[in-house]
This record gives structure tokens, C-alpha cells and sequence, in this order.
């Protein structure tokens, strides 16, 4: 609704702004016209100068050139009259004319018309000179304002001005709501489109062709929607039923294999080989657990079973956990928590953010079986730092993983930080790709870079409710 009153307010803006603009350059044009108008021909020069050129010689008048150019560049003939009004001399006088007139006459065409003919009079020095020019060349129509409207014609000009710019912007609004209304069924309809929800427009009116295009794009949505969520269900549900066919013959395997490890009376190299196809199998299982996890949380259908929880001791849980499960001598883990994350607080489901934490770890310790070739000549020991901050500008709670081994591959890499096609669920890289669906299903982000010597380094932020537990019950109040 918003877009549609900024649509208004610059439309309505707009319109009057034209009408405005229009209504000066009209003014101008007017009086631009009306100047070279009234100049085409300067009156005042031209029967001066005739009335200079025409001169008494004994018993006759005589033009000059001069004059006689003025007569023809602006009029087409001439006469004067005496004070009886007998005309004594003519240039071109048309025949229709008399040559003799009255005061009431010479009163009457003095500043119209004689017999049709526009004409313009000077007082020479042996009587009153008339020029005339031809029938319907000019048009002359006497004005007369009173002097009040003179001395206040800018107020007045200024004042049309303003109620013409009330005027254009009054009509705009009229038409721009008129318009508004035209749109506002089509707003709704791609604001339902945009949430996925069917959209049936009535196909009249101004922009009923618009209307009927968006009808059967929505129309072509939902036959996408459609398939794409048989699809979508289609997988998950597959993916699921192999995860469920696997896991029975997998746990027999691993118990076989489990029991031939710990039977005493087969050789070692056979119980070695039975620890590895145990060992192995695990990680087949764990594999299916990810894959069957991943594809639930890409399509949404993992429900979270949000509790409040500290993250710190979570974190601490996890590394504990490592540490107890026979971890290799040729790793190390530190843990470090800031203080102002030890009561950190926040909203999620404990099971996937332990999930999280321990993918971390585990891709850290998984993946460099033998450590890395650098770190092994100097340490050889592949370290573990997981550290757990909190942001408090944005109360975000920081969980950072990094290790000093092989790193992550560059494709996997550019895979998390950009995933293109999220449905690819890969096996190289899947329990990081677990890592970055868990955190952005409890509103959070994730990066993942490698280091620009050895190893990889992982951040992930969560939102928190309280960094300190009287926050925290503060807020349940």
C-alpha cells in the first residue's frame, strides 16, 4: 500500500507539475507573440517618416523615395486631408474611397477602419495624414482597463497562477485515484503471488489485459508449485525410505563386525580388519543420518523444538564429549569462552545445535586423519580452537571453529558461502552444508573461509534473548 500512495503522490506531483509548466510556457508563447506581433510593423517610425518625406513644392506635394519604400514595405496607400477634410494629395487611393470627409468622419476612422480599410493617422504640417492598407490585413479592437487592474495586474497574474496550480493539482488527485483504484486489485494480486497464494483478478476495466496476463501467470505458478512440491516430497520421501532400508542392514553389520573386534580368539590382523568395516559402517550411517537431516531442512520439513539454551555450556558439552570419546593423542582441542558469553542465552533446538557444533568439530578432526603435512614436521598435532564470543552491538551470540589443518576444499567452499542449486544435496561437504541450513533455521548466518596459512575457519551467529540470566527473567516477566 505504500508503493501505491508514493505511486499517487508522484503521479499527482507529476501532472501538476506539466499542467504548471505548460500554463507559463503558453503565457510566454502569448506574449512572445504578441511583441513580435505589435513589431512587425513599427507604426510610429513609419508614418513619421512619411510624414517627413512628403513635402510642399508650390502647388503640389511630393514624396520622396524614401517614403515611398515606407509606404510599400508597410501600407498601401496614402492621402491628405486639409482642414476641411478635402483630400490634397494621394498615393494609390482606391477609387472606392471619397475624397472628401467630415469631422465626424475623420473622428470615426482615426483609429479603425475607413470603408474596411485599416488605417493610421499623423498630423502633418498641411493638415492630417492617413495610411491606409488592405481590407482584412489587420485587426484592431479597442481595450479599455481600469487603472486599479494596471497597478495590480503582477498580484493578479501571480493569483491565477496559484489557483491554475490548485486547479491542475485537484484534477491529478481526481485521476490519480481514479488510476489507484484501476491498481490496487493488481497490487494485491502480485503481493498474493509473491506469498504463493492464487490470484483470480477481474479481467475489466483500464487494465484488464494487465489483469488477465498476472491471472495466468499465477495460474502457470501453481501448476509450478505444484510440481515442484510432488518433487520436492518426492525426494525427501525418498531419501528418507533408503536412510530407513539402510540403517537395519548397517546394524548388523556394525554388530558383527563389532563382536569379531572384540572376539579374543581371532588373530589381530582379522580384529583389525572387523574394527575397520565397523569404523567404516559408522561412517555409512552417519552419512545416511546427514543426507536424510540435510534434505529435512532444505524443504522445511524438520520440526525445530525450540527451548532456551546456554550456549557456552552446550559448546562445553560438546567438547567434552570429544574429548571422552577416545579422541587420538595427535589432537587437541582448547576451548576458550569469553565472559561475556558465559551466560549467553538464546532460542533454538538443543539437538540441532549440537548437531551443528559437533559437525564442525568432527570436519576438522575427519578430515585430517594424519594431520597436516606442514603442522606435522613442527607440532604434529592438529589443533582444534573453538571459541564462543558475543556480538553485543547486534546481540549476536559467536561460535568460531578453526582449525590448523588441510582446509576446505575450494569448490565445497564456494558451495557454502554461495550455494547455487540447494537442492544438490553432495556427500563431500554435506556435514558443513548441515551446518549452514541448522544455523539459518534458527535466524542465523554462517561463514566459512579458509585460513591464509594452514586450516579453515568457520563462524557461526546466532541471535540471542539475554546475555545475563537477570536479563533473561526480566523479560519472562
Amino acid at each position: 500500500m505504500k508503493s501505491m500512495i508514493k505511486i499517487l503522490v508522484r503521479y499527482v506531483a507529476s501532472a501538476a507539475a506539466v499542467a504548471l509548466i505548460l500554463l507559463i510556457l503558453n503565457l510566454a508563447v502569448l506574449i512572445v507573440w504578441t511583441v513580435q506581433a505589435s513589431g512587425m510593423q513599427t507604426t510610429e517610425y513609419h508614418i513619421s517618416e512619411i510624414a517627413d518625406s512628403l513635402t510642399k513644392q508650390e502647388d503640389s506635394f511630393v514624396l520622396s523615395e524614401t517614403g515611398k519604400e515606407a509606404i510599400l514595405e508597410g501600407y498601401h496607400w496614402a492621402m491628405l486631408l486639409n482642414d476641411n477634410g478635402t483630400v490634397i494629395w494621394n498615393e494609390n487611393l482606391p477609387e472606392d474611397l471619397p475624397r472628401s470627409y467630415t469631422v465626424s468622419d475623420v473622428a470615426s476612422f482615426s483609429r479603425w477602419y475607413l470603408y474596411d480599410y485599416p488605417v493610421h493617422v499623423w498630423q502633418h504640417s498641411e493638415g492630417l495624414l492617413v495610411l491606409g492598407s488592405a481590407k482584412n490585413s489587420a485587426w484592431k479592437q479597442g481595450m479599455e482597463i481600469p487603472e486599479i487592474v494596471m497597478k495590480n495586474v503582477s498580484t493578479w497574474f501571480f493569483g491565477v497562477l496559484i489557483l491554475n496550480s490548485i486547479a491542475a493539482v485537484i484534477l491529478a488527485l481526481l485521476f490519480g485515484t481514479r488510476l489507484l483504484r484501476s491498481l490496487r486489485p493488481l497490487v494485491k494480486g502480485i503481493e498474493d503471488m509473491a506469498e504463493k497464494q492464487p490470484v483470480a483478478l477481474l479481467t475489466g476495466g483500464l487494465l484488464g489485459d494487465l489483469a488477465t496476463k498476472l491471472n495466468q501467470t499465477s495460474a502457470q505458478l501453481q501448476r509450478q508449485e505444484v510440481v515442484l512440491q510432488k518433487r520436492d516430497n518426492a525426494r525427501t520421501t525418498w531419501v528418507a525410505g533408503v536412510s530407513h532400508d539402510i540403517r537395519t542392514p548397517l546394524s548388523i553389520v556394525m554388530g558383527y563386525a563389532s563382536q569379531l573386534e572384540d572376539n579374543p580368539h581371532l588373530p589381530q590382523a582379522e580384529r583389525e580388519q572387523a574394527r575397520i568395516i565397523r569404523r567404516q559402517s559408522e561412517k555409512i550411517k552417519a552419512l545416511v543420518s546427514d543426507l536424510n537431516l540435510a534434505s529435512k531442512l532444505e524443504y522445511d520439513m524438520q520440526p525445530l523444538r525450540p527451548t532456551s539454551i546456554n550456549m557456552a555450556a552446550l559448546v562445553r558439552g560438546v567438547v567434552v564429549d570429544f574429548l571422552n570419546s577416545g579422541l587420538d593423542d595427535s589432537y587437541s582441542i582448547d576451548l576458550n569462552v569469553e565472559n561475556d558469553a558465559q551466560q549467553a542465552v538464546l532460542i533454538g533446538d538443543e539437538k540441532l545445535l549440537r548437531r551443528a557444533v559437533s559437525n564442525l568439530m568432527d570436519n576438522s578432526i575427519r578430515h585430517n586423519p594424519d594431520g597436516c603435512t606442514v603442522t606435522v614436521t613442527v607440532t604434529a598435532t592438529v589443533t582444534v580452537t573453538v571459541t564462543v564470543t558475543v556480538d553485543k552491538s547486534s546481540t549476536n551470540c559467536s561460535i568460531t571453529v578453526s582449525d590448523n589443518g588441510a582446509g576446505i576444499p575450494p569448490e565445497v567452499l564456494e558451495n557454502l558461502n554461495n550455494p547455487k542449486n540447494p537442492a544438490e544435496l553432495r556427500s563431500h561437504g554435506l556435514g558443513l552444508t548441515i551446518v549452514r541450513q541448522i544455523t539459518k533455521a534458527h535466524g542465523g548466518t554462517s561463514e566459512f573461509k579458509n585460513l591464509s596459512g594452514d586450516g579453515c575457519l568457520v563462524v557461526l551467529r546466532l541471535p540471542i534473548i539475554a546475555a545475563k540470566p537477570e536479563a533473561l527473567l526480566e523479560m519472562t516477566k
